[in-house]
């Protein structure tokens, strides 16, 4: 049964489409902690290969720290934990017998990470230290919780560096963007890259670069950050090392991380009313091929799918040959056009005599006759094809969803009735970023990092002169 167009009813269609495609399913006894089903945990293991590729050509290396975290850590540093406090998950009992402390569940692994860097770090040889974690973070959000979007517990890649000099961090605040991007665009999302406003910059953070990607509903989905911490952190967990003049210094460090939400955004990017589009690299199942069976005469087509599905794993890619007999042809199409799988194979008595396959692609639902000998040229060449036509089409999408405003009024009325993503001029107030957030039900996402833009007005707020160019949208 088809589904609703995602951009016309976002909110059924991302619902129904993660339980019938097996990404996630809600129906646990704890509201925000969810099953992520198998083909959503393999999108999850896709994105954590393509990383640590990225992470070991950069310098990374993968650690794992302590889940549990004792109250004195976070208390340490109050300034930047205040906003979690309202979210953390502690543990007090043993079974009947209660702890003499309270040891919160992780709700993100500065505290923790950097206790144990203070231990590690002493000279300027250990520099520069750079620890990526794969792991789960528990944070009790009282907001209503939407899969993937805001849940209680999901999982994530934080990466925590520690270097010399506030130039050196900066530095890899540049990487670090570089590595993100790389994995956006390897998964033909498009996505605006802003420096966050100071009120809403990372507590602690010099400055916090966020990459938000657009959804079909108009709303924006913040699916990376990254922070420049300069040595906020290392002075309360005394990070110091011994630097080459003989003075003992503390470190600069940078903290940058993606979670689970990017699930979120893959889907609801590309998806249509016919169910998921995956990004080849990225799908669980790359290629499926499904058999054409005429008044139950199956001569030599099941034995010809399970060769094609044994050739095209050897050639590396992800198959599955369908050969259940319970279900029909037309059934399997529509199940893995569902799923988002890129490519399907069809071979009935007219491929088998020819040589041939039918080839149909997902994203644009063409179908083609391709010679068998001519088919592993042909597959390179569509997924490529595919990649850069996911990418035009979500281009297009963000554009879609650019708005202008020059007053409260304007941005308003884009709110209440279409949303999107407003470009405004600012005056650098947090009280006018308040009264924004009250009114609209939107935030002030900040300014477009590594663009130049000078405003040509008014704070569209207060009527005082616009500092910046800001840029707007309501978000999950």
């Amino acid at each position: 049964m088809p589904l609703d167009n995602p951009r016309s009813n976002f909110s059924k269609w991302y619902d129904e489409v993660l339980l019938r495609a097996s990404i996630v399913d809600v129906r646990t006894p704890t509201k925000g902690a969810n099953v992520l089903m198998p083909n959503g945990y393999e999108i999850w293991e896709a994105i954590k290969n393509f990383m640590n590729k990225k992470f070991k050509e950069t310098g990374h290396k993968n650690a794992y720290f302590p889940l549990l975290i004792p109250e004195e850590f976070l208390q340490r540093e109050s300034a930047h934990f205040e906003g979690f406090i309202p979210e953390v998950a502690w543990v007090t009992h043993v079974g009947n017998t209660k702890l003499p402390q309270k040891f919160a569940l992780r709700p993100t692994s500065e505290t923790i990470m950097y206790h144990m860097y203070a231990q590690w770090i002493h000279s300027h040889a250990d520099l520069p230290l750079k620890y990526n974690q794969w792991c789960n973070i528990i944070r009790w959000d009282t907001k209503e919780t939407r899969p993937l979007l805001r849940d209680r517990e999901f999982f994530w890649s934080e990466a925590h560096t520690a270097h010399s000099t506030y130039e050196e961090a900066a530095k890899q605040v540049e990487q670090s963007m570089e590595i993100y991007q790389s994995l956006f665009d390897a998964l033909c999302l498009s996505y605006l890259t802003f420096q966050r406003p100071d009120h809403d910059k990372f507590a602690g953070a010099e400055y916090t670069i966020a990459y938000d990607a657009p959804l079909p509903n108009g709303k924006v989905l913040q699916i990376g950050t990254t922070h420049h911490l300069g040595n906020n952190f290392a002075k309360p967990f005394d990070v110091k090392f011994l630097d080459t003049d003989g003075e003992t210094k503390f470190v600069f460090q940078t903290s940058y991380g993606i979670s689970t939400r990017l699930i979120a955004s893959i889907l609801s990017i590309h998806g249509d009313d016919q169910g998921l589009i995956l990004p080849p690299k990225f799908a669980p199942t790359q290629i499926v091929i499904v058999p054409i069976i005429f008044k139950k005469k199956s001569e030599g087509i099941l034995e010809a799918c399970q060769e094609l599905e044994d050739e095209l794993v050897e050639l590396g890619y992800r198959v599955f040959a369908d050969l259940r007999e319970q279900y029909t042809s037309g059934w399997k199409f529509s199940e893995w056009e569902m799923h988002g799988v890129p490519l399907r194979l069809e071979i009935g008595p007219r491929d088998l005599k020819n040589n041939s396959v039918l080839a149909a692609r997902r994203d644009t639902l063409e179908k083609e006759n391709v010679a068998r000998g001519e088919l592993g040229d042909f597959i390179s060449d569509v997924f490529d094809k595919m990649a850069i036509y996911l990418k035009k089409r979500a281009d297009a999408a963000l554009a879609s969803l650019m708005r202008n405003a020059r007053t409260l009024a304007e941005l308003k009325e884009i709110m209440r009735n279409n949303r999107g993503i407003v470009k405004s001029n600012w005056c650098e107030d947090v009280e006018c970023a308040k009264k924004v957030k009250d009114e609209t039900s939107s935030s002030i996402l900040g300014t477009r990092q590594g663009v130049i833009e000078t405003p040509d007005g008014p704070c569209l707020v207060c009527g005082n002169e616009g500092k910046v160019v800001a840029y707007i949208a309501s978000s999950y």
